[in-house]
């Protein structure tokens, strides 16, 4: 013989699919109810995520229940270089409409608060600060669909005031949260 172990063909077979077995069920989750809103075991009240909106904010977003059919959304970010400086806060009170096993259709109201402060330099050299800011509100409707146990994705259409051009323009907004 040349030294080396030879397992026999069926033995290395049957080692090899009980290896993939075991890894297998190692990978594949807990089993679980399937994912609903409606769970009194597991309410899914509180949330934190991102949003992207004119009047919800952009940025981290946290989410609260203030009644069963009633929940709380703020939002905002801050994003500073040397030269520009943005920072904006929106907040959100979404009014239940229907909430089934894993889509949540709801009306919102909120206002929301965008500054933009751009270093700029005159003719001469002197720098000044170009400042910008405006406040948003508005109403619209929109859905929240759970993707899995935990996460779901927000979209909404908004008629919007913003006061930097005072007009009122139809904006879209959309969030991904993660419920606890």
């Amino acid at each position: 013989m040349d030294g080396h172990h030879r397992w026999p063909r069926g033995a290395s077979v049957r080692s090899l699919l009980i290896g993939l077995a075991l890894v297998a069920a190692g990978l594949a989750p807990a089993t679980a109810a399937e994912p609903d809103w409606n769970r009194m075991d597991d309410p899914l009240e509180g949330g934190i995520g991102l949003h992207v909106g004119q009047i919800g904010g952009m940025g981290l977003a946290f989410k609260w229940p203030l009644q069963w059919y009633q929940q709380l959304q703020v939002a905002g970010g801050i994003w500073n270089t040397e030269d520009d400086h943005r920072h904006n806060v929106g907040v959100e009170l979404q009014y239940l409409l229907r909430q089934d096993p894993r889509l949540r259709l709801f009306l919102l109201t909120g206002v929301g608060y965008f500054s933009h402060d751009e270093r700029g330099r005159h003719e001469d050299g002197r720098e000044f600060w170009n400042e910008d800011s405006s406040w948003n509100t508005g109403f619209g409707v929109g859905i929240e669909y759970l993707l899995g146990q935990r996460w779901a994705v927000k979209i909404d259409a908004d008629f919007t005031y913003q006061s930097d051009d005072e007009s009122v323009t139809l904006w879209p907004q959309a969030g991904l949260f993660f419920y606890w």
